[in-house]
């Protein structure tokens, strides 16, 4: 943080967020270390390398769209186009192992036609993103936004919010199945209230994951190979000795 303001006035070669988990994944260990929200210019060749080198970094990344309509984006005054943001996915899906990608949205950006929404849909589809956050556009007393032309009706934004819900639960299971028959890694957070001898937890992709074990398991990182994707998890069957699963 900061590095924007300070750049050049210390003498020394800034310190990008790619050198911080380069440094970090010198520490031993079976630890974790997920990367919350990045900007999409944060992406670049010296992140990708580092995102790859580093065994402790979990490849679950979380690039912020807000919009797949160059002229949305325009509007807010975003740094970037669509397909800078699409190259830099393909980019990290080259040179990493099944990434997942989760990432937000604003719906009902002042003066966002059907047209420009819809270009919106076709961004998510072809990243493919696993999660998408999905906020309504609310004007801020004070901002720029505030004052834009043509707002959005809050009927039309609900729907909007309706539609881009839907096609985030089938990307969703669609990731979730992409990964079905792969080893995974899960750090258990709990057991499953409804479903005796069963745990769930995260992966290392930041996929919901429910596979058996107990009590014990609570707060461990154990292995499984995923088995089945449903609607909110991937199901997993836990790896026991000589590599069998049950």
């Amino acid at each position: 943080y900061g590095v924007d303001t300070t750049r050049g006035r210390t003498g020394l070669p800034p310190f990008r967020l790619s050198h911080l988990f380069r440094r970090l994944d010198r520490i031993s260990g079976p630890w974790r270390m997920r990367l919350s929200s990045i900007e999409a210019a944060e992406i670049d060749d010296d992140f990708i390398s580092a995102a790859a080198d580093c065994e402790h970094l979990c490849p679950q990344f979380h690039p912020a769209l807000q919009s797949g309509s160059n002229a949305v984006l325009h509007r807010m005054r975003r740094r970037y186009t669509i397909e800078r943001f699409l190259d830099k996915i393909d980019r990290l899906r080259e040179c990493l192992d099944h990434p997942a990608f989760t990432t937000d949205v604003i719906v009902g950006f002042p003066g966002e036609t059907d047209d420009e929404f819809e270009e919106t849909l076709a961004a998510c589809r072809r990243a493919g993103f696993m999660k998408i956050h999905i906020f309504p556009f609310s004007p801020r007393r004070s901002t720029p936004a505030a004052t834009l032309p043509d707002q959005i009706h809050g009927t039309v934004r609900e729907e909007r919010m309706r539609i881009l819900e839907r096609l985030e639960r089938d990307l969703a299971r669609q990731y979730y199945a992409s990964l079905i028959g792969r080893e995974v890694e899960v750090l258990v957070e709990g057991q499953v209230s409804a479903r005796t001898g069963w745990l769930h937890g995260t992966d290392r992709r930041y996929v919901p994951v429910e596979i058996p074990g107990g009590p014990g398991d609570v707060g461990r990182m154990i292995s499984g190979r995923a088995a089945r994707a449903t609607r909110h998890c991937l199901e997993a069957e836990r790896e026991i000795a000589n590599g069998c699963t049950q």
